[in-house]
Formats: structure tokens, sequence, C-alpha cells
């Protein structure tokens, strides 16, 4: 469940057409917290290290659908982050994800100790608004989610 963290910054790098936001840097990503809900879900708290040298941006309508080895393991969805604007701060992103009917939780806890990103892809929706204008909707679809994570590091649950 570590993919989400990366993925709520990663569309911010889609504006390089617009000067400086090509320069915008997922620095680390520590998973901080995981709890079950019910059944078939589970809360996740990350902390995501972004270095924004630009304005303040606020990214929103953030779901998508995560897939493990070519079948749907389950859907998420986070509440709007903001990412600070010319600074290098640590970014609180949290995740709601339902687990596909094929999957238990007792699976997916199991696999977060041996968590392999490479085995992921992942389909994404979101918003991205900088201050003082822009706005963007992103969709993105079958991203390999090792290339999110190819610069992060992660802490033992």
């Amino acid at each position: 469940m570590r993919i989400f963290s990366a993925l709520a910054v990663v569309a911010v790098m889609l504006l390089t057409g617009c000067s400086g936001y090509k320069d915008i840097r997922v620095d680390s990503c520590r998973l901080e917290s995981i709890s079950p809900v019910g059944l078939k879900a589970l809360d996740a708290g990350f902390s995501v290290s972004v270095d924004n040298p630009v304005k303040e941006i606020l990214i929103s309508d953030i779901d998508g659908t995560v897939y493990y080895d070519g079948g749907e393991f389950g859907h998420f969805e986070a509440p709007p982050v903001t990412v600070p604007g010319k600074s290098v701060s640590d970014v609180r992103v949290d995740v709601r994800a339902a687990l596909s009917k094929s999957l238990t939780l007792m699976q997916v806890m199991s696999m977060a100790t041996a968590f392999d990103p490479s085995e992921f892809t992942v389909d994404i929706s979101l918003t991205v608004k900088v201050k003082g204008g822009l706005k963007k909707k992103v969709v993105l679809k079958g991203l390999p989610v090792d290339q999110f994570f190819r610069k992060t590091s992660y802490e033992s649950i």
C-alpha cells in the first residue's frame, strides 16, 4: 500500500510545460501508519518529502485503482493535499483503500512485509491547481508503480 504516497505528488511533474515545475522533486516517501477499517479496507498515512521551488500546489479529487500482477488489487481515494510553495517540506498524505472482492485484509497485511512495487500498476485521476490560477485534471493509466519508488525510503511498520 506504500504506492499511494508518491502518486499524489507525481501529478505535479506533468506540468513540465510551465517554467520551474519540472524542478519539483519528491525526495523521500515514508509509510507512517497503516490500520484496518473493517475487513475489506485500510487507512494508510504517508509522509512525502517534496522540494517545491515554485508556488503552492493543491492536489485534489485523488482516486484510482491499483492492479497487482494484472488483477485488480483495490480502489483508493485521498483527501486534498497541499504542497507548500518555495520550500522543502514533509507533506502528509492520508489514503483510504478498499480491497478488491477477491482479496482479504489478511492477505494484504502479509504482503506488506515483502512489498515488491514491480508487481503493481496503477490508474489514477486527480486535479492539480497552482495557487493563483492554473488548474488541470490529470488521468494516468497503467503506470508501473516501481518507477515511483526509485528514490524513496521505507520504515518498518
